[in-house]
């Protein structure tokens, strides 16, 4: 989007999944804004679009004249700032455990760092055999009838102030955060880029997700795919050797991260005709180590991608329900960042949790079906 300096946009889902999924929490890391100016090292050849994939193949020869996954999402995130606004449906389907969570959402955004989404969350239920086939590139979206959700979540920014209700049955909760005040905020850390202050506090918009893995993540050379009558590119990414090694930390040799809900790789399927996001899709590798296979966690579809169409300006007022009280929640992002910003323990960085990954783990190449 054609964005003002020095604000920020927000990408509601994103917190979406980091308040029903702890995986989000992996993947919008509060990593130390200057991981992003370090040379991304080389990675492994990466994988087919498919519901698993087998282990991954060497690394990229020296001299390929393959474009890498890391210039390719810079020219995404490019040609994202360009556009005036973007409407998109998001379609969510997350496997974990062998149940499965279906969202779908509708998607606004506009010039001025405006935001509108609506999100509804349909009840858990048990994954089954075919639902591999549901995770196809070209398969059809999923029919819900919005009725049959279990919450919705509603998030508006005008640009000024972001505003978040979560509705759950009659329950409604309310809260809002100065988008000004954290930026100031941000501003008076010497030692913290306030550039960074959206997408390291979760609330950076696609833009701000896509730079997140770009700094957190190294990339396989993207890579042609055909889907029916449509070229794509995929990339294919792992957590990086400085976050394997200074985040995660599991012990010398070990292959997966343990907890079933976080996963070990990123793959981003790109429209090679628009340069847009297609897919964002999370992987996680069997914890049987004997398997050389990965899995879809976490599948984000963005379809019916509208750009640059006018926007009514009142979709971005936030209309809270009469006497619902609003949680101000920019004091407790403010002291996140000051937190981010002093130097961290002995072994951590600010902001994260204990994880794990592996140092020596390699992205996914070949198929193999369920």
């Amino acid at each position: 989007m054609n964005h003002k300096p020095q604000s920020l946009t927000v990408l509601p889902w994103l917190a979406l999944v980091a308040g029903f999924l702890t995986l989000m929490t992996i993947c919008t890391l509060r990593i130390p804004a200057a991981f992003a100016d370090e040379a991304q090292p080389p990675v492994e050849a990466a994988a087919p679009a498919t519901a698993e994939a087998q282990e991954p193949a060497a690394t990229e020869p020296q001299g390929s004249v393959a474009q890498s996954g890391d210039e390719l999402l810079t020219q995404v995130r490019a040609k994202l700032e360009g556009l005036d606004s973007l409407k998109c449906e998001l379609h969510q389907t997350a496997v974990i455990s062998g149940m499965k969570l279906t969202a779908f959402g509708r998607y606004t955004e506009a010039s001025g760092n405006r935001v509108h989404l609506q999100y509804h969350i349909f009840p858990l239920i048990q994954a089954k055999a075919d639902d591999v086939k549901a995770l196809a590139l070209d398969a059809e979206a999923p029919t819900l009838n919005e009725a049959d959700n279990r919450g919705i979540l509603t998030q508006v920014s005008d640009g000024e102030v972001l505003y978040t209700s979560w509705k759950n049955g009659d329950a409604v909760k309310v809260t809002r955060r100065s988008i000004r005040d954290i930026l100031a905020a941000a501003l008076a850390v010497s030692n913290y880029d306030p550039q960074n202050a959206a997408m390291d506090l979760g609330i950076g918009g696609l833009r701000g997700l896509i730079s997140r893995l770009q700094t957190s993540m190294e990339f396989a050379a993207a890579k042609p795919v055909k889907v029916g009558d449509r070229d794509f590119l995929e990339v294919t990414g792992r957590w990086n050797q400085q976050v394997r090694n200074e985040v995660f930390k599991l012990p010398e040799g070990a292959i997966t991260i343990p907890q079933p809900f976080l996963p070990e790789y990123v793959r981003v399927f790109v429209d090679a005709q628009t340069l847009l996001p297609r897919r964002i899709q999370y992987l996680k590798r069997s914890l049987d180590p004997t398997q050389n296979i990965v899995r879809p966690m976490i599948t984000l579809d963005l379809r019916n991608l509208v750009l640059n169409e006018t926007v009514d300006d009142q979709l971005f007022v936030f209309q809270s329900s009469e006497g619902t009280p609003e949680e101000d929640l920019t004091q407790q992002v403010i002291q996140a960042i000051q937190q981010a910003g002093q130097p961290p323990e002995e072994g951590t960085l600010p902001g994260i949790a204990p994880g794990g990954a592996d140092k020596n783990a390699a992205p996914p190449t070949g198929t193999k079906e369920n």
